[in-house]
């Protein structure tokens, strides 16, 4: 008898969670590059187009986490980690903390 190593709920759970790390990274990547954009704005003192870009940034980033929770809590982590994942180097070309 012949075992199958892979079956459908491991290819499932596989895609479920590069689907989320994609997902996260892609929302981290347009959140965090839209950061700077954002604190110029602030500190021209532009409040309102400042706050609504920042409302849409936040609102992007909990609708994509949102999507995957009803997905799957896998596929919700890998989207938290790849949104993190993201992170380091926005700071870091920044001069921020990492």
């Amino acid at each position: 008898m012949m075992t199958n190593i892979l079956n459908s709920t491991d290819v499932a759970t596989t895609a479920h969670i590069v689907l989320g790390l994609a997902a996260g990274a892609l929302a981290g990547v347009l959140h965090f590059a839209t950061l700077r954009w954002s604190t110029a704005l602030y500190l021209g003192r532009n409040f309102a187009l400042a706050l609504g870009l920042q409302l849409v940034r936040l609102g992007v980033v909990g609708l994509v986490l949102f999507l995957l929770a009803h997905i799957s809590a896998s596929t919700l982590l890998a989207g938290a980690l790849g949104l993190l994942a993201v992170r380091r180097p926005f700071l870091r070309r920044a001069g921020g903390w990492s």
